[in-house]
């Protein structure tokens, strides 16, 4: 088969042969145009070193010249050129200490980390595939490149990427992998929560998330829970999680059902961001809540709560209690016609506010606060109310 290279790579890897040195394209971008899906991303690789990659392109940027990496600028797009490379000792389970330059595209293909990513391709030589990568995205599987020890050994991260790309790409993953994950999960320890939180969003929120069965089966799951068990139906909650929309709030919220009052400090210990964490610890509070299909009750419910943020956790109740479907529909179509209507369900939107009350003789502190709750939870039993409110001050 012939790669359709986008002409801005195309002439990087030109202007690189021109200069007597190699090129090619790597990666991700050949597994997925031998998948016949079109990259995100064109990743180059090549034998030119980094100062002779800044020396031949008039725009670039050293964004990761240690490891080789030179950004190039063509047409204001930002192409990674790296320096083909064998690493050197990894010392913290996650990056070489060292890389070392090589002229032979074979021996840089030899450190990555799944044969699926290991495959070259340039128009002239066509692929360059040591590690039969071809053939297994031919099989749908996931395979480290040599020993999958060794691979999980330099880096612990490579585990968890194994099984989100089986998430993403709906392949098995290599029996090899499974017995090195079981053999090295520990050194996840050694992982930043960004980098686990990272690839556990991806896998979530993956087209094959049922994947995520191999992370209770190895015994990963702890280390991404940062120690705490997980306390749920781990089978049902896969299965909640195919019904559920590829929304990273929604989906999280249904890996985190069960975690209560320690979802916040699950998501913290992950780093996520604080609307994030706000979002979905609402959702996993609220997740056995019966609503109320009356209009008052629902008001009370919009004081506390964004409509979309209502209208989602009315998602996730009704795939976790898909018999009560129906019902939370209509509760759906009733807040939206309370939107719509423009009822007042929130103090800021009385047509009086709290100097309106001090004119009337209320007293400042506490008992305006007061007056103005008794005069909300009023109105919303009461919509016209509010338009006849400053009659009575």
């Amino acid at each position: 088969m012939k790669i359709d290279i986008p002409a801005d790579v195309c002439q990087i890897m030109d202007t690189l042969t021109g200069k007597s040195h190699e090129a090619y394209i790597v990666g991700g971008c050949v597994r997925d145009s031998i998948r016949d899906v079109v990259p995100k991303d064109w990743d180059i690789t090549t034998s030119a070193t980094p100062n002779q990659v800044v020396e031949i392109f008039p725009k670039t940027f050293e964004t990761g010249v240690k490891h080789g990496t030179i950004t190039v600028l063509i047409n204001r797009r930002a192409y990674e050129v790296t320096t083909f490379r064998v690493d050197g000792a990894y010392l913290d389970c996650r990056r070489p200490e060292e890389v070392i330059f090589t002229a032979d595209i074979k021996e840089d293909l030899s450190r990555r980390d799944f044969t699926m990513n290991a495959i070259a391709y340039n128009l002239k030589h066509g692929f360059v595939d040591p590690f039969d990568g071809h053939g297994d995205i031919d099989r749908k599987i996931i395979r480290c490149v040599g020993d999958a020890n060794a691979r999980f050994g330099e880096d612990a991260l490579r585990m968890l990427r194994a099984v989100r790309f089986a998430g993403q790409l709906g392949f098995t993953v290599d029996d090899e992998i499974l017995k090195a994950i079981m053999i090295n999960k520990e050194n996840l320890a050694n992982i930043s929560a960004e980098r686990i939180r990272e690839e556990l969003t991806k896998l979530l929120c993956s087209p094959y998330v049922e994947a995520a069965e191999i992370l209770a089966r190895t015994g990963m799951l702890s280390f991404i829970l940062k120690g705490h068990e997980f306390g749920g139906d781990y089978a049902m909650t896969l299965r909640l999680l195919r019904d559920c929309p590829a929304h990273e709030a929604l989906r999280l919220a249904i890996f985190l059902a069960w975690s209560g009052e320690a979802c916040e400090k699950i998501l913290r210990s992950l780093r996520f961001d604080n609307k994030t964490i706000k979002e979905v610890s609402q959702y996993v509070r609220l997740l056995s809540d019966d609503i109320p299909l009356d209009r008052y009750g629902i008001k009370k419910y919009l004081r506390h709560i964004s409509q979309a943020h209502f209208e989602n956790l009315l998602t996730l109740q009704a795939i976790i209690r898909p018999d009560d479907a129906s019902r939370l529909e209509d509760i759906r179509q009733e807040s939206r016609d309370i939107q719509d209507s423009g009822e007042c369900y929130t103090i800021g939107n009385l047509t009086v506010n709290g100097e309106d009350l001090v004119m009337a003789g209320v007293p400042r502190g506490k008992a305006i606060g007061d007056k103005l709750e008794e005069l909300l939870d009023a109105v919303m039993l009461e919509p016209e109310l509010n338009n006849r409110l400053r009659e009575l001050f």
